[in-house]
């Protein structure tokens, strides 16, 4: 499958450059930042876990540094006769000065194609490509333990349609394939597919435009665990998802915006029935835009509740079920610095995961906090 997809990339990517000779209007896009921060806890761990009678604590386990991000996009697109053609590369690397053996890179790929179909109606595909380049593994793991390093390939066609005024619907099938860097022994992936449905309505009260909507998938994901051991047997995992957010843009003036959104998402475990969850919860998003300055800004609070697995003190089973709770706060700052193309550029990022699950014997179900703010400069052309 892999080799198909790669298949469908470099021929896509071929008739791109073919139809560009002939193109009627195209345009490019080029961005390239740096921000310079500090990151607590990149691996998100927990503050004190115990080994063979040996406890370790915040010092032993929490990976903090201060970082350099480095960061590029470009953006091409042509149209010829009702078709268009989008090609997007964004490579970017995060430096740890602290600990330069923790940095890590990724390449973001896209091409994507629409031709209309008629005044309502659009053809869409799109093949997708991203490379995470980091050792480690992700401290916020559950059943499965998950390397930081991957490489994803991506496909998804469908349609884009108007069914009403001012109405904007997608209806898209996907596959993922996602390849984990082997750790070990273990080497892990999985194939995923499966049906994305969004669709957003827009009408305007005096002059300023609100908008509802929804964005829902449902998909399987199949895991493969493979090892080079014949001590540890192979595994697969057989689990659906489902997610849908709802949400309405509620403009305060002309230069201010606001978002309330809910989520619903669910794991069905198909084949064990253990690893299932549930999670729910509010979201808030800020946005102020004045065409010099923007400021992007989110709060989220959900919580995660596991079917059947059950949590753990240091004394053993406590009688509930294994629960998250999440906030996570993000904050992007952008102050635009004349016509020269540069910009001030500002992030910062906070995630508190608490959990019922307590005891300091597991590294699986506990809670962290992940943190990162940083200051930067941008580029465009």
């Amino acid at each position: 499958m892999k080799a198909k997809i790669k298949m469908l990339i470099a021929l896509l990517v071929f008739l791109m450059i073919s139809y560009t000779i002939s193109a009627q209007e195209s345009k490019q896009n080029f961005k390239v930042g740096t921000y310079a921060g500090y990151e607590y806890n990149y691996f998100k761990s927990p503050t004190e876990v115990q080994q063979d009678t040996v406890l370790f604590t915040e010092s032993d386990l929490i990976s903090s540094s201060s970082y350099k991000d480095i960061f590029a996009n470009y953006d091409y697109t042509t149209k010829w006769k009702g078709n268009r053609l989008r090609l997007s590369a964004s490579p970017s690397t995060r430096l740890f000065y602290d600990n330069f053996e923790d940095s890590y890179w990724s390449l973001t790929a896209n091409v994507k194609y629409d031709r209309e179909l008629s005044e309502k109606t659009k053809f869409l595909a799109q093949l997708s490509f991203r490379r995470m380049n980091r050792e480690g593994l992700d401290g916020a793991q559950d059943v499965l333990v998950n390397p930081l390093g991957y490489t994803n390939y991506g496909v998804r066609t469908g349609l884009g349609i108007a069914p009403i005024q001012k109405n904007k619907t997608t209806i898209l099938a996907f596959y993922n394939f996602k390849d984990f860097d082997a750790f070990g022994i273990r080497d892990l992936q999985f194939d995923e597919f499966g049906l994305q449905l969004n669709t957003r309505q827009q009408f305007r009260v005096n002059k300023l435009r609100h908008a509802y909507g929804i964005n829902s998938y449902i998909k399987k994901r199949l895991y493969d665990t493979f090892n080079a051991s014949d001590v540890i047997s192979s595994g697969a995992r057989d689990w659906s998802y489902v997610k849908a957010t709802a949400y309405y843009e509620l403009p305060i003036s002309k230069n201010l915006e606001i978002e309330p959104s809910y989520t619903y998402y669910t794991r069905i475990d198909n084949m064990d029935k253990r690893s299932g969850f549930t999670q729910t919860g509010p979201a808030l998003g800020i946005v102020f835009d004045n065409d010099i300055t923007s400021v992007r800004s989110s709060l989220k609070y959900l919580t995660r509740n596991y079917t059947t697995l059950e949590a753990r003190d240091n004394l053993g089973l406590i009688g509930e079920k294994i629960k998250y709770q999440y906030m996570d706060i993000a904050i992007n700052a952008e102050h635009r610095l004349g016509s020269s193309g540069f910009s001030l550029i500002a992030e910062a990022y906070s995630r508190v995961r608490t959990t019922n699950y307590t005891d300091i014997d597991a590294r699986s179900f506990r809670g962290y906090t992940n943190q990162y703010a940083g200051v930067g400069l941008r580029w465009q052309l």
